[in-house]
């Protein structure tokens, strides 16, 4: 050990801890991870995506195995309305709505609002929905039939005589 390295260690030996556990084939799932405790690692979820959501999870499975941490990724984890969602800039996901269908908008939305949260495509969000409502509109809702003149219409095969019931 040179005298620079014991130096380096004495500094900063968080950092040398990390590189080995990198070097162990156990790198953390994000920076300074290991010096967090449960609750700053379920405040901090939010701020990732599902890649790496599914890193803190092996990790923490493996490692800590939290039950705070783990039930918040529990409820954290989930597939993304689109292919590589996480990843898209808004004006990416901007360009994606135009041509989804409603499945897709409902699905963005409420991913969204779980992960996301930004202003921008949660109002863009809203007009592809008015825009989709507008270009396809519902369907006429059947008229009404009350229900004796539906019971009527269609007698009920539940109710045979038989000589056997008293």
């Amino acid at each position: 050990m040179t005298i620079l390295s014991a130096i380096r260690d004495r500094v900063s030996p968080s950092s040398r801890s990390e590189s080995v556990d990198a070097a162990d084939g156990d790198a953390l799932p994000f920076a300074g991870y290991d010096r967090l405790d449960g609750a700053e690692v379920v405040k901090g979820l939010r701020d990732h995506s599902q890649i790496e959501l599914q890193a803190v999870e092996d990790y923490e499975r493996s490692h800590k195995g939290r039950r705070p941490v783990l039930n918040k990724l529990r409820y954290m984890r989930g597939r993304e309305p689109i292919p590589g969602y996480d990843a898209l800039s808004t004006e990416q996901i901007v360009t994606a709505l135009e041509d989804a269908n409603l499945p897709t908008i409902t699905r963005i939305r409420g991913y969204e609002q779980k992960f996301g949260r930004r202003h921008d495509v949660l109002e863009e969000v809203a007009r592809a929905h008015h825009r989709h409502q507008a270009t396809h509109p519902a369907a006429a809702a059947p008229a009404y039939r009350s229900a004796s003149a539906t019971s009527a219409a269609s007698p009920r095969s539940d109710r045979t005589e038989t000589s056997d019931q008293p």
